[in-house]
């Protein structure tokens, strides 16, 4: 990953310290970066900058970062997660926080749904997958959608007569 004087300027101690980790992330080949350097992510900006409304008399949440939100959709389609698991993906894995940028802070679940819904409504969600597969076909490589899957511990009920052997051999 080529971080530039001015990036590195902007990252605070904590975002600094993730880069460097990833640095091991990217020497075992990290697919996401290849999709993160071929990708000219600015053309989406104008397309997502319609969603926010900066009216400082109003308030309300600060907006997310454009490019965050693209390629945090993108994340969320190319594995398949639902709005939850991807923002916990996105805190948990240092090639996601890196495809999106390490921003100070990952959108949570339901500022993403908010805002692809909107998307969805508005048409530009279609467009945004669209400039994407052109993209990438006109660099010469193919999407291949994968999956993330999560192992859930469940603590299964032991049954009376189990149990009570238990016990009694505990004695």
């Amino acid at each position: 990953m080529t971080v530039s004087e001015k990036e590195v300027k902007q990252m605070n101690f904590e975002q600094m310290m993730l880069c460097k980790a990833y640095e091991n992330v990217r020497g075992l080949g990290d697919r996401l970066e290849l999709m993160k350097r071929i990708i000219n992510w600015e053309k989406f900006r104008p397309l997502v900058a319609n969603l926010f409304v900066e009216n400082k008399s109003v308030g309300g949440r600060p907006h997310t970062d454009e490019l965050v939100i693209v390629r945090t959709l993108v994340l969320q389609q190319l594995y398949g997660l639902s709005d939850e698991e991807l923002e916990f993906q996105i805190n948990d894995r240092l090639s996601f926080r890196n495809f999106v940028g390490f921003p100070d802070k990952v959108p949570d679940y339901s500022t993403v749904w908010k805002l692809r819904e909107q998307l969805q409504q508005t048409g530009v969600y279609r467009l945004i997958w669209d400039e994407v597969q052109r993209q990438i076909n006109s660099q010469g490589y193919t999407i291949k959608k994968g999956v993330i899957q999560d192992a859930s511990f469940i603590e299964a009920d032991l049954g009376r007569k189990r149990h009570y052997k238990e016990k009694k051999a505990k004695k």
